[in-house]
């Protein structure tokens, strides 16, 4: 009916003109229909009209016409096809062929047999009906039939070979011959400035789809990859909302540290503020070979995301996509509450250490009253001191906290599409979750917008731009005890008392319920970061595409506002008591300004004669990065309403601030050559200067090579190529420098100040200290890398690559040696440090397809595991004290040097004419009944440290390593009758978790007054339990302070296995029937349900998570590594996408 009524319309307004006669030259393969349109329009000047949904299940047409006229094109393109097409004037009406009126029966039955280009069957074929929901495959024979209708198209598909469509007219048999799929071979990698033919690389490469990242309640992206590329660690430490992770590649990198560069569409930026809906692809660049082409940043890997972009002769698609998770905090120490056990162990420890108890016997008696009667009240008036309160709760503050569950949604729409001259992507995505904090919680917002357009300027030229904007805010309760990066928080809520409430009879705060308090009514504190960046670049191509340069500038400026204030919270100790305060009530602020510039410009030369082809590339990068920091404090609010600075009237005001600049400048160049596609060589090398090194070091050159051997392409190996479809050997060894172990100024001396603290003159006169010693030698730390790997694909469906690597990190910059006591300053830097990281990557996948009810289930498999170690190849550190935590040759990163535990001491007759155990260097252990008992090693009598070397350690060893090894993730994805369904697991097979000083573990034994955790519960020693896992109850013996800490000492009782696997994600999708929802315009409905971090298998006690222990390659756990984080959370999400 639109048609008619639009050729009506043409009919009334024909105007007088008429198109000049012009001819159609053009030849088009296996191409859209909607293209061949476009080229047509362009040539002949004129106008197509047509519903879209008209060529919607059009095959691909192949054209070849020199100096047609317009009807004889029209003609051609449109035979055999259920189109008719009318010419107005200069304007050309696509309209459905009409149905004839006589037309019989269409359902008709079409049988056919399916081969490769030999002539043999191909069983198994998927053979279905386009845009419906009926299908067969064929059986052993390659045989198959199949119930359709005239006009309708049957699509012939299967792994390793290319898709084929044949439309259904007056036949009933459809033979087929398939072609093998080389497009696996041809798939293109990004890599350094460029990209490369998968099958051609030689370097250590991992690649994998944005896909991973869909529909999936992720507000950053490293919790995305997480497990998905082997020799990519990646460590997300704690569960706050927008918390970043941290990457590594193939474990240890140096003693300064260091990270992958991480660039996204080769511009360097943070990881964690991309939205993941944005990404199609992430590749890692793992050696020396792969990374050379950056440089100096580049010498522990790279990551690159690119980013998606809009298509050449598309129409304009839209995609909406819509998640909302419920999250759930997984894992909470076990604290005990009970009022008469709680007085019971508290007890029990303060006697221990001090000989008395802790509470009275009225104080017990009413908690054993307050078990047996938990409605009499908590708090009571104290019977000894009347006007304070006597506090017998039962309050498990982790509830207090936190509350039981916390929401996220995220939005994401994108426009993408494009002409023979332009292609566009626009997206925009926001992301919300609020925090699990009970009271006033705190809340995550990020906003995501990009822009990326393509001008196709001529044949020759294009241009283009990319623009993007960040913004994140992150409000929160400005806490007295809060501190996101050390975790004070969550160090107090594991201390306070179960004993204490919240608040006193009156409603008035107590002192254990100051937190609750501060989370309440304690102030706000607000982070804004707003980052807008834009890239401008071009790309020109000459000689039918053989020359080829390319240059881009991005300017990107981030600014970071930190605005809070805090007012101090009244409570009461008793009743009729003064009202104390906790805390003071100040404003704070600061802002940070960075701008980031980056030139790249390059050029690109690939020819191929015969059977040699070369690619050489040469470019040029420089970057410049600008940072300034300022910040206030001032005490003393006049109101607690208003938190400015302006609102304050403390007399001592601070105000401080900093800036630095760095910039590194590099020329770069890459060769690749390939005979015959079956011997390949690449040749890189780097030029680099940086900023961060004396004038006289400011440059190095850094070159790496690799070579391929495709066994598969050599004659001798054709035989086999039914089996093994590919064959590839690969070697590599290259050098990088890294600029990452100083910082901007650390080549300078600096004059550090500082106030006396006698006043003269009524001041404080300032003091200038000597200058540090730097030396002028100091230059780059230099990493090596040999790599070899193999690539292997089995029938076309197994693909599995195996890669071995050595990294050595020479020259690391740490202390020089020792000076004269004389000199009065500490030794300057040297480079005087190696270290060796070898390991091994395994990854594998696998992809087919089978009839299951009579329709095609589809599904692939992947599988990844790598390993990983380091060795301190050269340190200064002679005797090899470890003893102190100083590095020594030969020492594995990560390693526990401990003592071995016999047991317990069942008494002091058993303990006595045991080794002494007193005299063990900055512990106090003694031979008493229920204490640890340690094992004599050396069997000098004695339990001790030796003299704290490796060759007299006395009767410690290594017990343990920190360090995660043999890291794996495995999952698959699975599709059939419009059902989808994934799964996805990560973890580690080996680390050790040495509790040491953590309170969450130790209970009372950390310090008396710690909270009772239901580990220690009816498991410490005493006479008549001989059997327990802890010693006898003492305070202050796991501590890090007071006088006894013998369960601080590494013991080999008191370790843990950190391995654990965990379910990442599981998600079961449905998608809607697409020739229903295509009359109203969708191309695409799926409704999922996902769930994130949904289970677990681990050997920790409770409270601690496998992921909050610091697993980056080589950490020590700290005391809040160690369970007191902000916690992790299960996620339960619904998601909507819909394509337009």
């Amino acid at each position: 009916m639109k048609i008619t009524i639009f050729l009506i319309i043409l009919f009334c307004l024909r105007a007088s003109a008429n198109t000049d006669a012009q001819t159609i030259s053009l030849s088009e393969k296996n191409v859209s229909i909607e293209k061949v349109i476009t080229k047509i329009k362009h040539q002949s000047g004129y106008v197509f009209w047509y519903e879209s949904k008209l060529l919607k299940n059009v095959p691909a047409v192949s054209i070849n016409l020199q100096n047609a006229t317009i009807q004889q094109a029209l003609d051609m393109l449109f035979k055999d096809q259920p189109l008719v097409y009318t010419i107005v004037d200069n304007t050309i009406v696509i309209d459905e062929k009409p149905k004839s009126s006589n037309q019989l029966p269409l359902l008709q039955n079409i049988t056919g047999k399916v081969t490769d280009d030999k002539g043999v069957p191909v069983p198994g074929v998927n053979v279905t009906v386009k845009g419906a929901q009926k299908g067969t495959i064929t059986d052993i024979n390659g045989l198959y039939r199949l119930p359709v209708e005239r006009g309708e198209i049957i699509v012939f598909s299967f792994v390793g070979f290319k898709k084929q469509e044949v439309v259904v007219k007056e036949q009933k048999e459809i033979n087929v011959t398939l072609e093998q799929d080389q497009s696996k071979l041809n798939d293109v990698v990004v890599v350094g400035y460029g990209s490369q033919k998968k099958v051609n690389l030689t370097g250590a490469v991992g690649t994998i789809s944005g896909s991973v990242l869909e529909d999936r309640p992720l507000s950053t992206v490293g919790r995305g990859l997480q497990g998905q590329l082997p020799g990519l660690n990646i460590n997300s430490d704690n569960g706050q909302p927008g918390r970043g992770a941290t990457f590594n590649i193939r474990g240890f990198t140096s003693i300064n540290g260091g990270s992958p560069l991480i660039l996204v569409d080769g511009i360097t930026t943070d990881i964690n503020n991309i939205n993941p809906d944005d990404i199609a692809s992430a590749t890692i660049l793992k050696d020396a070979a792969a990374a050379a082409v950056y440089g100096s940043r580049a010498a522990f890997g790279v990551i690159l995301i690119t980013t998606k972009t809009g298509q050449t002769g598309s129409s304009p698609k839209v995609s909406y996509n819509m998640n909302y998770a419920i999250h759930k905090i997984a894992n909470l120490p076990d604290v005990v509450t009970d009022p008469a056990t709680v007085v019971d162990y508290k007890n029990q420890a303060y006697s221990g250490y001090y000989g008395v108890n802790l509470y009275n016997t009225t104080f017990v008696d009413y908690a054993k009253k307050r078990s047996q009667n938990p409605s009499l009240p908590a708090a009571i008036p104290n019977p000894a001191d009347p006007t304070s309160y006597m506090y017998v709760g039962n309050t498990n503050w982790f509830d207090e906290l936190y509350k039981p569950d916390n929401a996220s949604q995220n939005h994401n729409l994108s426009v993408s599409g494009g002409s023979d001259r332009i292609t566009y992507y626009f997206s925009a995505d926001y992301n919300t979750q609020t925090g699990v904090f009970r009271y006033n919680p705190d809340k995550y917002d990020r906003i995501n917008m990009r822009a990326k357009l393509d001008f196709k300027v001529t044949d020759w030229l294009h241009i283009y731009t990319n623009t993007s904007y960040n913004r994140t805010v992150y409000n929160e309760p400005s806490l007295w005890t809060s501190d996101y990066t050390s975790g004070d928080l969550y160090h107090e809520v594991g201390r306070i008392g179960t004993l204490g409430i919240p608040k006193n009879p009156d409603g008035s705060w107590t002192s254990s319920g100051v937190d609750i308090g501060f989370l309440q009514q304690g102030g706000r504190a607000n982070t804004v970061t707003n980052q807008p960046q834009n890239t401008v670049g071009f790309s020109t191509s000459f000689f039918n595409n053989t020359w080829r340069i390319k240059g881009d500038y991005t300017f990107r400026a981030t600014n970071d506002y930190y605005q809070s204030y805090r007012v101090a919270i009244p409570y009461e100790v008793g009743p009729n008591q003064q009202i104390s305060y906790a805390g003071h009530s100040e404003a704070s602020a600061h802002a940070d300004d960075n701008s980031y510039q980056a030139i790249n410009i390059y050029s690109e030369y690939e020819r191929t004669f015969g059977k040699h082809y070369f690619k050489g590339m040469i470019g040029f990068n420089q970057e410049l990065n600008k940072y300034n920091y300022f910040e206030a404090q001032n005490n003393d609010l006049i109101s607690s309403n208003v938190g400015y600075l302006d609102q304050t009237t403390g007399t001592t005001p601070s105000v401080g601030g900093n800036g630095y600049q760095w910039a590194v400048r590099g020329i770069f160049s890459r060769l690749n050559y390939s005979y015959n596609n079956k011997y390949l060589v690449e040749v890189d090398a780097r030029y680099d200067g940086s900023s961060r090194f004396p004038l006289n070091n400011h440059y190095g050159f850094f070159p790496s090579a690799s070579a391929g051997w495709r066994v598969s392409e050599e004659p001798f190996f054709k035989s086999l190529n039914s089996v093994v479809t590919n064959f590839k050997l690969r070697a590599s060894y290259g050098s990088l420098g890294n600029d990452q172990s100083l910082g901007n100024y650390d080549f300078i001396p600096k004059l550090p100040s500082g106030k006396i603290s006698n006043i003269l003159g009524g001041t404080q006169p300032t003091i200038v200290y000597p200058a540090t010693l730097v030396s002028p030698n100091i230059t780059w730390e230099k990493v090596y890398s040999r790599d070899g790997g193999v690539d292997i694909t089995l029938f076309g469906k197994l693909d599995a690559t195996f890669d071995w690597y050595q990294r050595d990190t020479k020259d690391m910059i740490t202390k020089g040696f020792q000076l004269p006591a004389v000199l009065g300053a500490i030794q300057p830097k040297e480079n005087a440090a190696d270290l060796r990281t070898r390991g091994w990557e395994l990854n594998l996948s696998y992809n087919d397809q089978f009839q299951l009810a009579g329709k095609p289930f589809k599904y692939s498999v992947r599988a990844n595991l790598w390993d990983s170690k380091t060795i301190i190849t050269r340190y200064n550190n002679p005797n090899k004290y470890w003893f102190g935590g100083d590095y020594y040759e030969g020492e594995q990163i990560g390693d526990i040097w401990g003592l071995t535990t016999m047991g317990i001491f069942q008494s002091d007759a058993a303990a006595k004419g045991k080794p002494d155990q007193s005299k063990l260097q900055g512990y106090y252990a003694w031979n008493k009944a229920g204490e640890i008992q340690y094992a004599d090693r050396n069997g000098d009598g004695k339990i001790d440290y030796g003299d704290g070397t490796v060759g007299n350690p006395g009767d410690a060893h290594v017990i343990g390593n920190t360090s995660p090894r043999y890291n794996f993730g495995f999952g698959g994805n699975f599709a059939w009758n419009n059902f989808d369904f994934s799964i996805f697991f990560q973890g580690i097979g080996k680390a050790t978790f040495n509790p040491q000083t953590t309170g969450y573990y130790w209970s009372m034994f950390f310090a008396p007054w710690e909270n009772v955790y239901k580990n220690i519960v009816g498991n410490t020693w005493t006479p008549e339990n001989p059997n327990a896992f802890f010693p006898s109850l003492k305070g202050w013996r796991a501590g890090d302070a007071g006088a006894w800490k013998d369960l601080a000492v590494p013991q080999t009782r008191y370790m843990y296995s950190a391995a654990y696997i965990r379910l990442k994600n599981l998600s079961v999708g449905y998608s809607f029937n697409l020739s229903f929802l295509r009359k109203i315009g969708v191309d695409r409905l799926r409704i999922y349900f996902s769930g994130e971090d949904l289970w677990e298998s681990d050997h920790l006690p409770q409270g601690f998570d496998p992921e909050g222990l610091n697993h980056v390659p080589g950490s020590v756990v700290g005391q809040f590594g160690a369970g007191k984080i902000y916690p992790f959370q299960r996620g339960y999400s619904f998601g909507l996408n819909v394509k337009f």
